[in-house]
């Protein structure tokens, strides 16, 4: 079986390290790699992928923690990413497997243009993606937000799998983070190579197949990984046992009673697989998916001293845990705009001190409004080259994020500050970041940056 694993940014560029390094021991798999990433040095330090499979985008000094950095970058280095992708993909890959940090600019930013290139070439994929644990910034959580939300839409994406991070924690209390974090890429790699090797393996009973592992990525929406392995004499009831190999999982909570697919390998000594425990698993899962798809192997082997299960299940509803992410990002991105928004106005209102004599501000001389307004919604037609200072625009206008302005204000604020005296070049750079989501009317000829 052959998979192309494509790392997208920090977090998603180590787990593509680790699934080509952990991998590279298994014979009955075959894995492309590569990696996507907007910070020169980080993107060095993956040393089991090939160094003509790494791609630097955007500045190379990273996307300081912003998703809208990372998304720019990829827009700008299109052609270079579905270049590398093209190179890549083989007539016999079966797996194209995204790995993100949804919490970083980078991979938040880059992951949804890979899928709509993927589509491009009339290819699906699958995504592993971590989520920012609870105790970290708002910038982080609106950053996992966004990307999820951008790449859960995206057509081309098939299975997109969560890991939460605050499952760390419980899992692996006393180790250091690092080793943690490598603990969590070796579970989510272990759980396709287990799968893999049970679909070479031979069995007496019910066997899955390569087929079937791959069909079962085709189930749109979010799925979970199953890894458990435990002393076969501890296991009483197999159905139990199994509901228990997800519950405890790494991966975001889901609700089992929504997956519509799920494909399960079961291994552990002849003893344990009786006609009555079989029957019970089967049983556990035609109540979990009534009427709809339940792969499951048996692999009973004698002499053996564990009892493990490895399995997915797919097709699933939105989990609360990411449910849960999107609504704090929001509550908490209104108080940090407030925040802002209130320093903002204590900051033009002075620090008190007053002379008898007012010292007079003085007023811009703008044009009239009417006159910029008809000249913007004229841009419909033809082409104003604006792509060596829609950059530097988007980067003022971000400095005065919250900020409502009029379109004169506008246009005056980035001549004085960007010294472009091309007006219409301005204009087309107003228009196309309205476009972008950047900039926001909010009632005519006003626009509030976002």
């Amino acid at each position: 079986m052959r998979f192309l694993t494509i790392g997208l940014g920090h977090c998603g560029g180590k787990i593509a390290n680790d699934f080509k390094r952990i991998a590279m021991e298994c014979r009955k798999i075959l894995v492309d790699v590569c990696a996507i990433n907007t910070d020169k040095a980080d993107l060095a330090t993956h040393r089991q992928i090939p160094e003509e499979n790494k791609l630097l985008i955007g500045s190379g000094k990273g996307a300081a923690k912003n998703w809208k950095e990372g998304y720019e970058a990829a827009i700008q280095a299109r052609t270079n990413m579905k270049w590398l992708v093209e190179k890549l993909l083989m007539p016999d890959t079966d797996v194209i497997v995204l790995t993100i940090g949804e919490g970083g600019g980078s991979g938040s930013g880059i992951a949804p243009i890979i899928v709509e290139i993927l589509e491009e070439l009339g290819k699906s994929c699958i995504a592993i993606a971590t989520m920012p644990f609870e105790a970290e910034s708002v910038k982080a959580k609106v950053n996992a937000a966004m990307g999820l939300d951008l790449l859960y839409r995206q057509e081309a994406l098939k299975t997109l799998i969560c890991i939460a991070n605050d499952k760390i924690i419980a899992h692996f209390p006393d180790k250091l983070l690092t080793k943690a974090y490598e603990k969590v890429n070796e579970t989510v790699v272990d759980t396709f190579l287990g799968l893999v090797n049970l679909a070479h393996l031979p069995s007496k009973a019910d066997r899955i197949d390569e087929s079937e592992l791959a069909s079962i990525f085709e189930y749109p929406g979010f799925a979970t990984l199953a890894n458990y392995k435990t002393s076969a004499n501890l296991v009483e009831n197999l159905a139990v046992t199994l509901r228990h190999s997800w519950n405890g999982s790494l991966f975001a909570d889901v609700d089992a009673s929504t997956a519509t697919g799920v494909i399960f390998g079961v291994k552990g000594p002849t003893s344990l697989f009786t006609t009555v425990q079989v029957d019970s698993v089967r049983r556990t899962f035609r109540e979990l998916l009534a009427g709809r798809d339940a792969m499951l192997g048996i692999y009973p082997v004698e002499r053996c001293r564990w009892a493990s299960y490895v399995g997915i299940l797919a097709g699933m509803d939105v989990p609360g845990k990411v449910r849960e992410l999107l609504e704090v990002a929001k509550g908490e991105y209104q108080r940090h705009r407030e925040l802002l928004e209130a320093r903002v106005k204590l900051k033009k209102e002075g620090l008190g001190f007053r002379l008898s004599e007012r010292v007079a501000t003085p007023q811009p001389t703008l044009r009239p409004l009417m006159e910029r307004r008809e000249q913007l919604e004229s841009i419909t037609t033809g082409y104003v080259d604006i792509s060596q200072h829609i950059g530097g625009i988007h980067r003022l206008l971000e400095r005065h994020s919250g900020e409502t302005h009029s379109l004169d204000e506008l246009v005056d604020l980035i001549q004085s500050e960007l010294a472009i005296e091309d007006e219409h070049v301005i204009i087309t750079s107003i228009l196309e970041l309205q476009n972008r989501g950047y900039l926001i009317e909010i009632r005519k000829n006003m626009f509030q940056i976002a």
